[in-house]
């Protein structure tokens, strides 16, 4: 394929997110009584269901950041009947265990660091900057990538074309030259896709639903990314 530049998705691309909230989320329940009330799946099912919404308004301009941290965890035990007093504890003490289970998805790190080394690379992240540049520099990214896009320091959120837009001035190179690997469909395949890029998508911690078409390369892998790109 042999791009000039590659950029990636963190989150459930490089960084397993789904698997760091399923544990910090078993450690507040755990830590919190009054949670218990619930089952502990009817309790994550419910907090995705508001966090989603949370962040599509959030995406759409009308709710901000504080917004969306502190009444992710109130409306999720308001909806499940759960005395919500805590809610803002609770949702500082996810965090605090969130960010102890990062680690990287089964062989991300090495393709990373296979591609860095024969290709510019570049992550390109949706999420608030303080959080991002943690697990940046937890595993190390800097190191391996030229250009680090966070999309709260740019006003809006994969997939607006703005953010591509930006990480492509950074990369300065041809957009038909540029490979996007990301998990996410809406976010990550059409952005790219729209911007004149080439995707890779990974579908290993994504849900499909068949019909989407628009990636030019789809794998469960990272040895196929790798050896796609060679």
């Amino acid at each position: 394929m042999n791009p000039s530049f590659i950029y990636f998705d963190l989150d459930n691309t490089l960084l397993h997110h789904s698997k760091a909230e399923a544990a910090a989320h078993k450690a507040v329940y755990e830590q919190f009584p009054e949670l218990q009330s619930v089952q502990l799946d009817q309790w994550i099912e419910e907090y995705k269901k508001v966090n989603l919404r949370l962040w599509e308004w959030y995406q759409q301009d009308k709710i901000d950041r504080f917004h969306v941290q502190h009444a992710r965890f109130f409306e999720t035990m308001h909806n499940l009947e759960l005395p919500a007093e805590k809610s803002a504890i609770i949702g500082e003490q996810y965090m605090k265990h969130y960010s102890n289970f990062w680690e990287w998805v089964d062989g991300a790190q090495n393709a990373l660091i296979s591609l860095s080394a024969k290709y510019s690379t570049g992550i390109i992240t949706n999420g608030f900057s303080d959080t991002q540049m943690k697990k940046f520099q937890r595993l190390s990214i800097a190191q391996h990538c030229k250009c680090l896009v966070i999309s709260e320091e740019i006003g809006k959120m994969k997939p607006h074309p703005s953010v591509f837009e930006y990480a492509q001035n950074l990369a300065e190179v041809p957009a038909e030259s540029i490979l996007y690997v990301g998990d996410s469909y809406s976010s990550d395949i059409i952005g790219a896709n729209r911007a004149g890029w080439k995707t890779a998508w990974f579908t290993s911690l994504t849900e499909k639903n068949g019909n989407e078409m628009l990636a030019d390369f789809e794998f469960t892998d990272f040895q196929e990314l790798i050896d796609w790109v060679d």
